[in-house]
């Protein structure tokens, strides 16, 4: 699985914000309540306050999530097939999305175009687009969306 750990640290850490005074300080884990003595975790970069650190176990769930993503969509790009109606390997690769998904604990999906979360065996694709604040990794329909398509404009 290739390496995200830049990625991770730039677009999965929780902002600030979000997080309490012993995670932004890497006492605890920024992603379950563990804490983490000094020699313990993974260092997430930072400076000053801010040092998050995230335990072994979370750590591998998120970069194994964003991997499953990135792999996903990359394949995607190249495939002729993909957009329309997924190949074999899109459809294992869309799996392995989903699994990671829900062994890291993140809601279930919905599509960014019709916002609508997809029926069991409905089939999805990654669609990566840019947002305010960054990258926005989301999902749509492959094929026309079924609320777009029973309301056409």
């Amino acid at each position: 699985m290739r390496d995200v750990s830049e990625a991770l640290r730039v677009f999965v850490v929780p902002p600030g914000s979000a997080l309490t005074a012993e995670q932004r300080a890497g006492a605890v884990c920024i992603w379950c309540p563990r804490a983490l003595g000094d020699e313990e975790g993974v260092d997430l970069g930072g400076t000053g306050d801010w040092r998050p650190r995230a335990c072994p176990p979370c750590y591998e769930v998120q970069r194994r999530t964003l991997a499953s993503y990135v792999d996903w969509h990359e394949h995607g790009l190249t495939c002729p097939h993909c957009p329309l109606r997924p190949c074999d390997r899109g459809r294992a690769l869309g799996a392995e999305r989903l699994a990671a998904r829900e062994r890291a604990g993140k809601p279930a999906l919905s599509c960014a175009h019709c916002r609508t979360t997809p029926a069991p065996g409905e089939q999805v694709r990654p669609h990566l687009w840019n947002g305010v604040s960054g990258p926005v990794f989301s999902y749509v329909h492959a094929r026309v969306c079924p609320v777009r398509a029973s309301h056409p404009l």
